[in-house]
């Protein structure tokens, strides 16, 4: 099972890695969501065999592993997501619009930014406790520190603290993997902040910089 797990995460970093410098990307929207997608939807596929091939007394014995490849395939949508906003940005026409439009493009872009990341850690929360069978997931103080149904809301509400830090007030996670997923959205999160000063920048006045050079 290490040696199958190892493989199909080698295999599947690989197809990421020719999706990311696919010269499609530069051939229109279509192509750009297939590429964005695909190494999701690839991992997915992957999972779905495994389930269906392996036998459950197997997996529960390399869950951790399971578990790991099962991050790696739902973290793999940051990345695309970054270039998917990048190509975004560079289509939009900064030179000919008003600086009152700019303003406005900028600020729906970075909450869309943000959202994304959230949107996608709430995701990842769900996944990890469906796939977990509640050995990972999160508590509640007003259940009495007890396991919550972790449906999508909650998920989300979650997410959202800890992308802006806000601290653990009625949810709290517990189990190794949630840990892992909570320390990454924080960095992740710093991350997609700074990316997104970089890309409001340049929508508002490196276009404008190299038209007056």
């Amino acid at each position: 099972m290490p040696v199958l797990f190892t493989v199909q995460t080698i295999l599947l970093l690989l197809f990421w890695r020719w999706c990311f410098f696919h010269p499609c990307w530069y051939r229109g929207w279509v192509a750009r969501l297939i590429l964005f997608l695909a190494p999701f939807a690839a991992g997915c596929m992957i999972i779905w065999l495994d389930l269906h091939v392996i036998s459950m007394e197997t997996l529960r014995r390399w869950h951790e592993m399971f578990c790991m490849f099962s991050t790696l395939t739902v973290l793999l949508l940051i990345p695309q997501w970054y270039k998917l906003m990048w190509l975004a940005l560079l289509a939009l026409p900064g030179d000919s619009v008003s600086d009152n439009v700019k303003l406005l493009s900028t600020t729906l872009f970075s909450v869309i930014m943000m959202l994304a990341i959230i949107f996608f850690f709430a995701l990842y929360y769900v996944w990890l406790d469906r796939l977990s069978g509640c050995t990972q997931g999160l508590r509640s103080a007003y259940l009495h520190y007890q396991p919550v149904l972790l449906d999508f809301p909650t998920a989300f509400y979650f997410s959202f603290s800890c992308y802006f830090s806000l601290g653990y007030g009625a949810y709290y996670p517990y189990g190794n993997w949630f840990y892992l997923l909570v320390f990454l959205e924080c960095l992740i999160a710093l991350i997609n902040n700074g990316i997104i000063i970089f890309y409001t920048f340049h929508l508002l006045f490196e276009k404008n910089h190299r038209q007056k050079l």
